[in-house]
């Protein structure tokens, strides 16, 4: 879809276009001719305040909202005032036309758990925090009210002490690229790229142990993740976590994401074991045989329930599983069954997700459509009663674009099963060191919001040839200042 828009601050195109699109629950793009409707944005500015109008017009119907705001003297945070008021006002005149309030109102950020947070470093109550969401930025109730829940629960986290930093190692291969995936993985196919990709990853392994040794750090939560570090054969696996040892040994976390239940087998689960990891995934995504086929799985629900009784077998006391809402060809009634097996099998955490369709996913290749909106919304609301009747508790959140009903995905955990690693992550609140392919580390100054960041080349045969290359931009991360 098409709109015309003229503004005087070009920076924010793309914001206006993602509040439009929370409407529109499809991609929308700027354009000069043939546009749907147009939205024009005027603005005033003086030291004291700043006075945005945006009116939207299509036909001969015309929609106009205008409000005042605060400006800041510091650049960064006038920004982010001018921003936000300018979204507000493009909300509204939305609001007018569509006659609908999308849940998450104005807000289209990842992380709308920050605004709550900074609110309350403002002074606000959370009470406050949550009443402030709803009136300014037309967040639901339900919404706020799962934000303030999160944020009980990350209260009780203790984080990051002076010294330590997260760890997370990528193996970027699955057994077969699912529908929905927009994440860097090779399939595994004839297997000539797992060989010298570990001999990669363990020189690099090895350098990233000199560099937090020389520097007295300690790593304090653990994250070996992918694609499907279990759809390495069991030997390579074992070679990773043998490199890993001196790191990990004394962590306080140590996960693996077994997510495919097809690569799990006991000989696996007993390496993993010997080697401290006490948090795994088995991810169905769906209790449903058919849809795993149509997206891509390649397994079925009855590898799941036996890769599951494995883990059990072999002592694993928390297990993650992951499900997906509004998966092609799939109802209320289907999901409903997927919530209900989910609660017999009583894993210690469930992380519900919305299906989103990005750009490097099959499924936009195959030019899907996102489910309707409110059956959606119904499969989280669902997930999220499931959650609670195994006596979990939200623990973090996190949106994308292009989700069904501008929703969320939500996770979920028992007491004291809650992952340092994904609240870390999620909020942004860690520092990490990453090594892989496609891995990002990062630095954070939880008191600034600033964050200095090293990325990994995503592709494999060049991070296969770069790694000295990754070592150095690590090293120039961790001696920068913040």
């Amino acid at each position: 879809m098409n709109v015309f828009v003229k503004t005087p601050t070009p920076a924010f195109l793309n914001d206006i276009l993602d509040v439009v699109r929370v409407f529109e629950g499809r991609p929308v793009e700027a354009s000069h001719d043939q546009a749907a409707y147009a939205i024009v944005h005027t603005e005033e500015t003086n030291a004291e305040k700043r006075t945005v109008q945006v009116q939207l017009a299509e036909n001969e119907h015309a929609y106009a909202f205008q409000k005042e705001g605060a400006v800041s003297s510091d650049p960064l945070v006038d920004k982010r005032l001018h921003k936000r008021l300018l979204k507000q006002c493009v909300f509204e005149v939305c609001l007018a036309r569509y006659q609908v309030s999308p849940p998450w109102g104005s807000l289209t950020g990842i992380r709308p758990t920050r605004l709550m947070y900074m609110a309350m470093d403002d002074g606000m109550t959370i009470e406050e925090a949550e009443a402030f969401l709803r009136s300014d930025f037309h967040v639901s109730e339900e919404k706020s009210s799962l934000l303030s829940e999160i944020i009980r629960t990350q209260a009780k986290i203790p984080p990051q002490a002076q010294g330590e930093i997260d760890l997370y190692c990528g193996i970027p291969f699955c057994v077969s690229r699912c529908a929905y995936c927009s994440f860097l993985s090779g399939v595994v196919g004839d297997g000539k790229l797992l060989a010298p990709y570990v001999d990669a990853l363990l020189c690099e392994i090895q350098a990233v142990t000199r560099l937090l040794h020389d520097r007295n750090l300690r790593v304090r939560a653990f994250y070996m993740g992918g694609g499907t570090p279990t759809s390495l054969p069991a030997p390579m696996l074992s070679r990773v976590l043998d490199a890993l040892a001196p790191l990990t040994d004394g962590a306080r976390e140590k996960t693996c994401e077994a997510g495919r239940p097809d690569t799990i087998d006991r000989e696996k689960l007993r390496l993993l074991s010997a080697h401290g990891i006490g948090r795994i995934s088995v991810n169905p995504q769906t209790m449903h045989d058919e849809t795993l086929s149509l997206i891509g799985r390649r397994h079925t629900v009855q590898d799941t329930l036996r890769a599951f009784a494995l883990a059990r077998e072999e002592g694993f006391r928390d297990i993650n599983m992951d499900l997906i809402a509004g998966l092609p060809g799939e109802n209320e009634t289907m999901f409903e069954r997927s919530c209900e097996e989910i609660e017999r099998l009583s894993p210690e955490s469930l992380t519900v997700h919305t299906l989103a369709i990005k750009h490097a996913s099959l499924l936009h290749l195959w030019e899907a459509k996102l489910p309707d909106g409110d059956m959606a919304a119904r499969m989280v609301r669902r997930g999220r009663e499931a959650a609670a009747a195994m006596g979990m508790k939200p623990y973090y959140l996190y949106r994308q674009k292009y989700m069904a009903g501008n929703l969320e995905n939500t996770a979920y955990a028992l007491p004291g099963c809650e992952s340092l690693y994904n609240i870390g992550m999620m909020e942004e609140t860690a520092d990490v060191v990453a090594v892989g392919a496609g891995a990002i580390s990062k630095r954070v100054n939880t008191k600034t919001g600033k964050i200095l960041r090293a990325p990994n080349v995503s592709d494999i045969g060049e991070y296969i040839s770069r790694v000295p290359e990754m070592t150095k931009r690590k090293e120039a991360l961790l001696d920068a200042e913040i």
